[in-house]
């Protein structure tokens, strides 16, 4: 088995197609407003963006996701250059890999990670 897909709630579909095209650094794979998703393609998955659904599939949630970059330090500074909204700058975590977190503009919450290969 392999995930196919990470599901994202959202109030507004052109507003978080551009959020995710700025924190996923990819134009949209597939879909818009009118089908009621929008797709973005990622090496291993693909992440979907689609009209929350009140009382079943709601936004401003924790996601429960990380996803992985090879250069968090990196990733944090052109994300805070371009207003991503982070919670807090990169952090050494106990597990051996350096995590933060972005805020989406519905209040949905991931993590960006980078695991440590030294060791």
């Amino acid at each position: 088995m392999r995930v196919q897909a990470l599901r994202i709630p959202c109030k507004d579909l052109a507003q978080a197609e551009r959020f995710y095209a700025r924190a996923l650094g990819r134009a949209k794979a597939f879909g818009d407003a009118g089908q009621g998703f929008v797709g973005f393609a990622l090496d291993n998955v693909t992440v979907l963006i689609e009209q929350q659904d009140p009382d079943e599939f709601e936004s401003g949630r924790y996601l429960g996701f990380s996803l992985a970059v090879d250069d968090i330090d990196n990733y944090y500074r052109q994300g805070v250059d371009d207003g991503l909204p982070f919670l807090h700058p990169p952090e050494r975590q106990a597990w051996g890999g350096t995590m933060t977190h972005l805020r989406d503009d519905d209040g949905n919450v991931f993590s960006i990670v980078q695991m440590d290969t030294s060791g």
